[in-house]
């Protein structure tokens, strides 16, 4: 079984947008098939491959906008509620105990080299993630799951445990299935020469500049997808990806980690379609290793800061959430649970860890993006104010952030992007003791117990008190700081339509056309 820490190990990519019109997130396009063009700019360092079992990084500016537009998603998830709704598949549904869910797929879909996409394709492709010569670092979420095919169209999947929420995590992290025919014939050439059964098939990969992906005339949905060709831009300066829209260079930016880029974005005349998520950007503490094995010198940290001044400093315009769930989430509590500053209380505790022998000095690790870097100055700048504590900062190319932070877990205060829309999967990836994103080491078995509680359950108030608990425990131990308000958002001309923001704030390409003034 590979490395947990490894899994899904959420590099924190710049990726651009912003827009002066808050308007829907979908807009529905009026245009013939195959008549256009159009050019979608990703902030990213490099793209890595096109093979879903080898990735983690489903994030927009990482591999979900190129793994949507290739392989379709069999089920994707609304940015905003969570909610899942069907794509390639047709039903997913839960058997009375939350231990069996029943898949359907649609009739007559293929793979662009005329496999079918059958119960066997979906089935090949779960296994090969599970199997651990794959060494996928999505492994662990079917970590002994087993499937059977029942009919055509129908695959059984069968979980050890109980999880009422389990499409969660296949519209989030299952949802890219690719050609069973083209993975045997050379599975390690697949992630150079993909073949799925998404709206559009690469035609052209130039490393570290650009790829162009053409029509599938075989797509599933008729008169789908609308353009001829995509192409996905790689320009690594947020401003620029906002310039490359703003002179019609690109027809839509994919954000990144700044929200400030919006206000930048409006003075342009550009669009914005954008969701407010529950989660954001937080600090994680390394609760396995000194110093933050200690949960004074966590709360130390937590109360020294101002969140809602830190926000705005290292992205203005932003706010701090008070909780974990997103203001307009069901699991919001009535009050915040996120520690209100106190200068006063953090010197005291700094105090008493120096008079123990343990004066707190650590390294902040970031990567090397605007939003983290800034991040990790007014961390630094802000707790030099106070006695008996000491920081120093790294900044890393995500490389380096992955090995070091989120595989090795060498680190003592780091940061990554939680969105959470919905408790599952996400939550308990992070706070769960054998979670995929639970980089901190944070092991707390009421913890544990509670998001089993929340995760085998359909009964909502049953959920709403799990997740309640979850919270309160996680804020007493605090093992993670959520310090911004999530949103995800991509910046795009006029003439773009059709945009629909899905999972953490990707696109649904075959519905993008263009049109308009």
């Amino acid at each position: 079984m590979p490395n947990k820490a490894a899994a899904l190990a959420a590099s924190a990519l710049i990726f651009l947008s912003a827009a002066c019109s808050s308007g829907p997130r979908t807009q529905e396009p009026a245009q013939e098939p195959g008549k256009a063009a159009a050019t979608i700019v990703l902030g990213v360092e490099a793209v890595r491959g096109l093979d879903p079992a080898q990735l983690f990084n489903l994030t927009p500016s990482g591999d979900a906008n190129r793994l949507s537009a290739v392989f379709g998603l069999l089920f994707w998830s609304d940015t905003s509620t969570g909610k899942v709704s069907p794509g390639i598949g047709e039903s997913l549904t839960a058997s009375a105990d939350g231990k069996e869910w029943t898949m359907k797929l649609r009739a007559g879909v293929k793979f662009s080299d005329g496999t079918p996409l059958d119960a066997e394709a979906v089935k090949f492709n779960y296994e090969r993630i599970a199997d651990p010569k794959t060494r996928s670092p999505l492994a662990t979420l079917l970590e002994d799951v087993t499937f059977a095919v029942s009919g055509e169209r129908t695959l059984v999947i069968k979980l050890p445990d109980a999880n009422m929420a389990f499409d969660q995590v296949i519209a989030t992290n299952l949802a890219f299935i690719g050609s069973p025919t083209a993975i045997e014939k050379d599975a390690a050439a697949f992630a150079q020469n993909p073949v799925g059964a998404g709206p559009y098939m690469l035609k052209e990969w130039v490393r570290d500049d650009h790829m162009t992906l053409t029509r599938n005339p075989g797509y599933h949905e008729q008169g789908k997808p609308l353009l001829e060709t995509l192409t996905f831009k790689v320009i690594a300066d947020p401003a620029q990806r906002i310039n490359a829209v703003a002179s019609g260079q690109a027809q839509a930016a994919v954000p990144g980690s700044d929200l400030s880029f919006m206000a930048r974005a409006k003075g342009s005349g550009l669009q914005v379609t954008q969701a407010a998520t529950g989660g954001g950007p937080m600090l994680m503490f390394n609760t396995a290793k000194p110093p933050f094995d200690d949960v004074k010198a966590r709360r130390a940290v937590v109360l020294a800061l101002d969140t809602q001044q830190m926000a705005q400093v290292v992205d203005p315009g932003a706010t701090a959430p008070d909780s974990l769930f997103g203001a307009s989430s069901p699991f919001h509590p009535a009050a915040g649970t996120v520690p209100a500053h106190d200068g006063a209380g953090a010197q005291k505790l700094l105090d008493e860890l120096a008079a123990a022998g343990e004066p707190l000095k650590f390294t902040i690790s970031m990567p090397a993006s605007g939003f983290f870097r800034r991040t990790a100055e007014y961390l630094q700048s802000r707790l030099s104010q106070l006695k008996n504590i000491q920081v120093e900062i790294e900044v890393l190319d995500n490389a380096s952030l992955d090995r070091k932070v989120f595989t090795n877990r060498d680190f003592a205060v780091s940061a990554q992007i939680v969105p959470i829309a919905d408790p599952e999967p996400n939550l308990y990836k992070l706070l769960h003791s054998d979670g995929q994103t639970n980089h901190m080491g944070y092991d707390n078995p009421e913890v544990d117990a509670a998001l089993d509680k929340g995760r085998h359950s359909a009964d909502e108030a049953v959920r709403r008190e799990a997740y309640a608990t979850v919270e309160k425990l996680v804020m007493a131990d605090l093992p993670v700081l959520p310090f911004r308000s999530q949103v995800a958002y991509t910046v795009h001309s006029d003439k773009l339509t059709g945009l629909t923001l899905q999972g953490d704030g990707s696109l649904l390409y075959e519905r993008l056309g263009l049109g308009g003034s």
